[in-house]
């Protein structure tokens, strides 16, 4: 629907934005037609306002008239300007201070005024150039305008002024602004530099200040033109009403500080633009409701059906696959139909056939199932058997190498020490000589071998296992194994801990430090080795730490032919036997690290 109504509606906004155009084209004409108006108006006046300057400067310059008492013929000077003046109310003669010496018509309240206190006589006296005064108001309200040129006299002193007076209320000065043509409601006011309306085509707004003096002020001194509306409020006097206005304005010459502003409601200037520009809104507005509605209705052609098939589709997403779908036409959402109804049907048979798959993969799961069962319970019988093996091999290897050491201390070495002796007692009774020196060799090589049996006797079971207990036991080895190789052994473990623990557990541990403790003599080129010993109410826990040249553990994790990786393969199933685990820990050039934990049951305290 959005894009029926955007498609129909684009020719119809770029049409309604030309004709939006020509309309903002209009009322621009119309202001530059104000404008040209204010410059045609502003240009007569100034025309005008010039010619009755001239005409005083020529009564400046008239014989006999610069003087600083003026003859009785500069009267019948000044009577010939009167008559000639367009809107001169009387023209006088001013003294270099101020004071009025002559004027024409001679009688009449103009006589009573105080010139040398306005400041256009001050100005014109100290400039010596024509100046319009300001509007002045005598007591009694009669608002005036004077024009001034000074006088000279032969030397280029300025010892006067010629003066003219105009009442702006007056009909003779509103007469400069009655040939205008105006159109209903328009204004033309003749405003000075401070924003009062000193002549106006509208009786009432004589006088009146004008709501942008400020602006006008800057128009006059920038001599700058100007064409606009005006919307906000205006004060009037005390009365304040909003205003919307078309106004143009246009200064006169630097020399007349005035300026000409026309001025009209905008609903009567602007009055064809603006009937204009409401036909277009209200064509606008039709267009855009036939639009909507043709919109609404090219999509309900299209939803209607769509919605029916939306409901087929939550219907197959819900599971129902039983209601056929109903024909919706030929067109291309009729079409989608026919499709989703062949989706619909095949989906059936592809479901049907997928459960009659399903409860085969089902059946054939149970079976696999079943045999998968049987072949880890046959495997767990397998790793049970192979663990009691185990146990009773490593068992019968202990006690072999128990019983081979009790025969080696018991018998062997009992033998060699018979040996030694009798050797002792025949080199006693022999003289010295070669005989007694070889009886002498023969009872080293006894006392050595008797050194090998005893040494031979404690690997295969040290007695300070069952004597002390693990701890020391691990200690003594260590020592005795790594010290001769120049390495500073240290064992940390608490003397005062439980020692007494089974017979299998220790010989376990024993035996998995002990191959640790072989293989750092072997391979690890170390300096310094760290055992640590913890006995916790729930586990025990052996750390042996070196700073040799270290290894990958993961190359190790396979035995291979040549038996490498017997030795940690033996650690971690004697540790395991018991429940336990083996942490091997190392990178080459950074030592290695072997943690045994093992736990310990309720039995064991």
């Amino acid at each position: 629907m959005l894009l029926t109504l955007v498609g129909t509606l684009a020719p119809s906004v770029a049409l309604g934005w030309l004709s939006y155009q020509s309309v903002r084209d209009l009322q621009r004409q119309v202001l530059s037609e104000r404008e040209y108006v204010a410059k045609s108006v502003a240009t007569y006046v100034d025309s005008l306002v010039k010619t009755e300057l001239q005409l005083l400067d020529a009564v400046s310059a008239a014989p006999g008239i610069a003087q600083e008492n003026p003859p009785p013929a500069a009267r019948a000077v000044l009577r010939d300007a009167y008559l000639r003046s367009r809107f001169f109310e009387r023209v006088f003669l001013l003294n270099g201070e101020g004071q009025l010496l002559m004027a024409e018509p001679p009688s009449g309240d103009a006589l009573s005024i105080p010139f040398k206190e306005l400041p256009s006589v001050h100005k014109a006296l100290g400039d010596g150039v024509p100046t319009v005064s300001d509007l002045s108001a005598r007591t009694g309200g009669m608002r005036q305008l004077y024009l001034l040129a000074p006088m000279r006299n032969w030397q280029g002193k300025i010892i006067g002024l010629v003066g003219g007076s105009i009442v702006p209320g007056s009909e003779r000065f509103r007469s400069l602004l009655s040939f205008v043509p105006l159109d209903p409601g328009e204004a033309v006011d003749l405003v000075d530099e401070h924003g009062v309306v000193i002549a106006s085509t509208m009786a009432e707004r004589m006088y009146l200040e004008s709501d942008h003096r400020h602006f006008i002020a800057g128009l006059i001194r920038d001599q700058s033109e100007t064409a606009g509306t005006c919307h906000g409020c205006h004060e009037s006097g005390k009365i304040r009403s909003r205003v919307n206005e078309v106004m143009a304005f246009v200064p006169l010459s630097p020399r007349v500080p005035w300026g000409i502003d026309i001025r009209q409601p905008e609903r009567l200037a602007f009055a064809t633009a603006l009937a204009l520009r409401w036909k277009i809104f209200a064509s606008a507005s039709a267009l855009t409701l036939l639009a909507l509605l043709f919109a609404i209705g090219a999509a309900a052609s299209i939803t209607a059906p769509l919605s029916v098939l939306t409901k087929v589709a939550r219907r197959i997403t819900a599971g129902d696959l039983k209601t056929p779908i109903p024909e919706l036409g030929s067109d291309e959402v009729g079409q989608l139909a026919v499709g989703l109804e062949t989706m619909r049907f095949a989906l059936t048979q592809s479901l049907d056939e997928l459960a009659q798959a399903r409860e085969k993969l089902e059946l054939r799961v149970v079976e696999r199932t079943r045999e998968i069962e049987q072949l880890y319970r046959e495997l767990s019988l397998r790793d049970e058997l192979r663990h009691k093996l185990l146990r009773k091999l490593i068992s019968a290897q202990e006690e072999e190498r128990r019983r081979i050491a009790r025969e080696l201390h018991d018998e062997t070495s009992q033998v060699v020490v018979v040996l030694a002796l009798a050797l002792d007692s025949a080199m006693a009774t022999m003289p010295p000589g070669v005989s007694r020196e070889r009886l002498a060799q023969a009872k080293a090589l006894a006392l050595r071998a008797l050194d090998g049996i005893r040494s031979l006797s404690f690997d295969l079971r040290p007695s300070l296992l069952d004597d002390l207990g693990l701890f020391p036991a691990i200690e003594w080895y260590a020592e005795h194994t790594l010290k001769p190789l120049g390495v500073t052994v240290r064992c940390e473990y608490d003397e005062t801990a439980e020692s007494r623990l089974p017979a299998q557990l220790n010989t376990a541990l024993f035996r998995a430090a002990q191959e640790a403790i072989t293989n750092i003599a072997k391979h690890a080129e170390a300096e310094t080795l760290l055992i640590q010993c913890t006995l916790e109410p729930n586990a025990i826990t052996i750390e042996i730490e070196d700073d040799g040249r270290g290894f990958d553990p993961a190359s190790f994790s396979a035995i291979t032919s040549d038996g490498r990786g017997l030795g940690l393969a033996g650690i971690k199933e004697r540790v395991e036997l018991l429940g336990g685990s083996a942490r091997v820990e190392s990178a080459p050039g950074q030592g290695t690290r072997v943690v045994l934990s093992v736990p310990l049951g309720s039995e064991h305290g």
